[in-house]
């Protein structure tokens, strides 16, 4: 069973890095949070990475 990890746009312009109701930190640029997030979910594999954004758009973005 994989452990979802997600980068969420919020109203406030900036990209939010999360697992489940966890919230690790935000990121300016969306690269820069993507980064992050694989680095994240490195230690919890096997793991899914999705971007949702905020007009309700879901991006699958790898497995590890």
């Amino acid at each position: 069973m994989a452990w979802y990890f997600r980068v969420i746009e919020p109203a406030d312009g900036r990209w939010a890095c999360r697992h489940g109701v966890e919230h690790y930190d935000s990121h300016i640029q969306l690269q820069k949070a993507v980064r992050h997030l694989r680095s994240l979910a490195r230690d919890s594999r096997p793991a899914e990475l999705f971007l949702d954004r905020l007009d309700g758009t879901v991006e699958h973005l790898g497995a590890l």
